[in-house]
C-alpha cells in the first residue's frame, strides 16, 4: 500500500473544516466527516486510479475523489506515496470556516 503524505495546506483546511463541523453542526457530524475522509484515503491507497482524472502537469497526473457531498480530495501518486494536494470544500459560504 502507498504511504500517505498530506500537503500542509490540504491538512490545515481539513482540520479547520473538521473543527468547524464539530463546533457548528455537532461532534457526530465531525466524526462522520473524519471517517469518510479516512475511508476514502484507504480506498485510494488500495486502488489509486479510483479517483476521477483531473489534469496532468509534467509527469504528475492529478485525480479527484469525493469524500462527502460537501468535500473532495485532490491527489497524485507515484510508486511509493499518495500525495494529497488539496482538501476541497464545496460549500456556498467558505469564508465562514
Amino acid at each position: 500500500m502507498l504511504e500517505v503524505k498530506w500537503g500542509k495546506r490540504a491538512f490545515r483546511i481539513f482540520v479547520r473544516q473538521w473543527r468547524w463541523e464539530g463546533d457548528n453542526v455537532g461532534l457526530q457530524a465531525a466524526e462522520t466527516m473524519r471517517r469518510n475522509v479516512a475511508d476514502t484515503i484507504k480506498q485510494i491507497r488500495e486502488m489509486p486510479t479510483i479517483g476521477r482524472y483531473y489534469k496532468t502537469i509534467g509527469k504528475k497526473t492529478y485525480r479527484i475523489a469525493q469524500t462527502h457531498p460537501k468535500s473532495s480530495l485532490l491527489y497524485w501518486y507515484d510508486d511509493k506515496q499518495l500525495h494529497i494536494v488539496r482538501f476541497i470544500i464545496a460549500m456556498r459560504n467558505v469564508k465562514s470556516i
